[in-house]
Formats: structure tokens, C-alpha cells, sequence
């Protein structure tokens, strides 16, 4: 089972500012925190999903830069050390999840038994 401290995530200092700003001054966020999450998977690899949210019972609790993070144990696993960033382009902005080892999950991955996590089971 993964703890905290198997995670490495960095956030770039857009990430940090953008995370905080959000936080000081949307009064509904009150109470919550960041979270990183796998939306979905396509033959590229995973897609993420990024928001505020209250604590799930088996979520991993990360502290990076002083700012506290979400992330399901299925995310941890496959996101074990990455990079969070928030972007500004032409017609785009948004947070970007960069995940380090993401090339070794496109296509059918999941095939190979050995890189699916073992879950425990209650």
C-alpha cells in the first residue's frame, strides 16, 4: 500500500499561485482541498482531472509546498511522481498534470499483470 511518502509530486510556482488565489478568494472552497485524479484513459495514456474537494476515507494526504493535495490510491499508483503546473495559452487555461512515468501507460498496459496495482480487499 502506498503512503504519502511514496509520492513524488512537484508543483511549478503557476500551480502554487493559482492554487492559493483560487483558495483565498472563492468562499465555497471552504474546508477544501486540492485534488489530482485519473478522469479517464485513452490509447495516450491517462487523462486527469483537478479540483477542490473534501477528503475521500482512503485518499493519500500529500503536502507539497506547504499546500495540501487528494489523491485516490488508484491515481497515486499510477501517478507515483509527476509534476503539477497551471498554464496559460492562446484560448486555453487550466491546470496540466504532467506525470512522469506516463509514457509506460499507453496503449494496453494493463495486460501485463504485473503493472496493475494489487488491491486489498476488505
Amino acid at each position: 500500500m502506498l503512503t504519502p511518502q511514496d509520492i513524488q509530486l512537484e508543483l511549478t510556482e503557476n500551480a502554487l499561485r493559482q492554487i492559493q488565489l483560487i483558495q483565498q478568494h472563492d468562499y465555497t472552497l471552504e474546508g477544501l482541498h486540492f485534488r489530482i485524479k485519473i478522469g479517464g484513459k485513452g490509447c495516450g495514456g491517462f487523462t486527469y482531472e483537478t479540483g477542490f474537494s473534501a477528503p475521500l476515507p482512503d485518499d493519500l494526504v500529500l503536502t507539497v509546498q506547504g499546500t495540501t493535495i487528494f489523491m485516490d490510491p488508484f491515481t497515486a499508483h499510477y501517478t507515483q511522481k509527476g509534476q503539477l503546473d497551471y498554464k496559460i495559452e492562446k484560448d486555453e487555461e487550466g491546470f496540466v498534470v504532467e506525470n512522469f512515468a506516463g509514457d509506460r501507460y499507453k496503449g494496453k498496459f494493463f495486460k501485463d499483470e504485473t503493472m496493475v496495482p494489487k488491491w486489498e480487499t476488505k
